[in-house]
């Protein structure tokens, strides 16, 4: 008898995992979590399923997958993977359930929060005015991609908000902050030198979003650099030239 492959979200922090991902997690016979993509805040889903957990690595998601996942429900096991926010937010995770289906492997996947759109809906700003979401990322091996500030002007002639997802390196231990965030976008625009980015533009700063200690602040960019430290993960969002007045009163209302 062939098992089943469950991809289960965790949300933004693991007292938010659905009582659907709780019952399938309880009833897994193997259970792992995805501690590559993402972070995961309050982690205490061992004591809440009753089993133990076991974290995988990049390798073991991109490179090993047939033999980490597919070969124990091939064998009969039901095999959970516990996978931080929403679980096809990453491609990673969109190549399993497609590779699954190429190998006729059964699989569910079960939804929870994610970064998208809850970055802008808790922080108060309307959802309909996402415009395309990019990641900053750190200079490798001296350059620096500016694909970001394309994507930053194009939402702004359309008066959309940029959602900025922040580099995430959880095996090499980094994972950056507002202020590495805004230093970046300020190194872009001296290149670029177009007028998108400038001190005093507005901006939401969310960390640990979901969490019990989550911080959304709406400021200038020069105002938010100088944030106290806070953990992750943190996402940046941009916020459109121009703010519907429900927006404006809602960011007041939200922001800590």
């Amino acid at each position: 008898m062939v098992g089943k492959l469950y991809i289960v979200g965790a949300g933004l922090s693991s007292d938010l995992v659905t009582l659907r991902g709780i019952r399938i997690l309880k009833g897994s016979d193997v259970v792992f979590m995805d501690s590559y993509t993402s972070i995961l805040t309050n982690s205490d889903l061992e004591s809440i399923i009753g089993k133990r957990i076991i974290k995988l690595r990049r390798a073991d998601l991109e490179e090993r997958f047939e033999d980490v996942l597919f070969k124990p429900v091939l064998q009969g096991l039901n095999v959970a993977l516990i996978v931080p926010g929403n679980p096809l937010d990453a491609t990673t995770h969109v190549s399993l359930v497609v590779e699954a289906y190429r190998r006729n492997i059964a699989f569910e996947v079960v939804p929870a929060p994610g970064i998208i759109p809850n970055a802008l809906s808790m922080s108060g700003l309307m959802v309909y005015k996402i415009g395309k979401i990019t990641t900053l990322t750190y200079p490798k091996n001296g350059f620096l991609s500016d694909y970001p500030y394309d994507v930053i002007k194009d939402n702004d002639l359309r008066n959309l908000h940029t959602v900025l997802l922040l580099e995430i390196d959880v095996e090499n231990d980094v994972v950056m902050d507002i202020r590495d965030a805004v230093d970046i976008l300020l190194k872009l625009e001296d290149m670029r030198m177009e007028g998108v980015i400038s001190i005093d533009r507005k901006a939401v700063a969310v960390s640990g979003l979901g969490g019990p200690n989550q911080r959304i602040c709406f400021n200038s960019l020069d105002k938010l650099k100088t944030l106290p430290e806070h953990s992750g993960p943190h996402t940046l969002v941009l916020t459109s030239p121009k703010l519907h007045f429900m927006e404006e009163d809602a960011l007041k209302a939200l922001s800590t």
